[in-house]
């Protein structure tokens, strides 16, 4: 019977270990695709909002209060969309460390699980060259029989 892998138990904590940092870095991917959904959503209203300023300008011309509402939107909206870029700026430093420390938990899994099957071949040896070693026995016995003149058949 084959021992069992003396650090299975390393093994299976690896492996949660892992499957744990994969789930993490996940979780900030879609933090950081939502967040930089957001960033656009305000890049595309401010845009908007330029854009409709032109029109009414060109069309019919703005009051000095409207042109002022305008610029305060414009300013809030800028100051926003600043926020927004430090924001998603600190989530894709802190994906980026999230993706080092699953990779590292990736390169810790499999030299654990190596080790095991390196364990595994060696043991698949040892037991081809006891396996080997009862042939060769039992071939010893029938020659050794046979030049004693007795049925070999009979061991």
């Amino acid at each position: 019977m084959a021992k069992i892998f003396p650090l299975e138990a390393v093994l299976r904590l690896r492996k949660m270990e892992e499957e744990m940092k994969m789930k993490e870095f996940a979780s900030f991917e879609r933090v950081l695709v939502r967040e930089r959904g957001n960033l656009e959503k305000l890049h595309g209203d401010l845009f908007q909002a330029r854009r409709e300023m032109d029109e009414r300008t060109a069309n019919e011309g703005l009051s000095a209060q409207e042109g002022q509402l305008y610029l305060t939107y414009f300013s809030a909206q800028s100051s926003r969309i600043q926020h927004q870029e430090n924001l998603v700026q600190k989530i894709r430093v802190e994906v980026g460390r999230k993706r080092r420390e699953m990779s590292f938990a990736v390169r810790r899994r499999k030299i654990i699980q190596n080790l095991k099957e390196k364990h595994i071949e060696a043991e698949e040896r040892e037991s081809r060259r006891l396996e080997s070693l009862e042939i060769d026995e039992i071939a010893s016995m029938r020659f050794a029989a046979r030049a004693r003149g007795e049925d070999a058949s009979e061991s």
